[in-house]
């Protein structure tokens, strides 16, 4: 028997460490490379961010803890007001 080495690589979910498992016979899924491995995750609604990102993959999972991160990625919501339209606090937009 010859015994050698062999790299593989495993996903996990940065904010619950949930490992990607194969949808059908729920066993962890071992990949040979990198990009092999953040496109078979992509295709089960995994989010695969830059990689620069701390927060990087990100499992499907709906929780508090998941979309308060995904929530943090979002760009803020824009304002939508016309110069002299009153807000919904009363306030009238000046014209500038």
């Amino acid at each position: 028997m010859t015994i050698r080495r062999q790299d593989c690589y495993v996903v996990t979910c940065d904010i619950c460490h949930a490992e990607y498992t194969d949808p059908e016979t729920e066993q962890t899924v071992w990949w040979t490379d990198a990009a092999a491995a953040e496109q078979g995750v992509r295709r089960d609604r995994w989010m695969v961010l830059a990689p620069d990102l701390p927060t990087r993959i990100i499992c499907p999972e709906d929780d508090d803890a998941h979309r308060a991160i995904v929530d943090t990625l979002m760009p803020p919501e824009p304002v939508m007001q016309i110069p002299g339209q009153i807000d919904l606090n009363g306030i009238e937009e000046s014209s500038r």
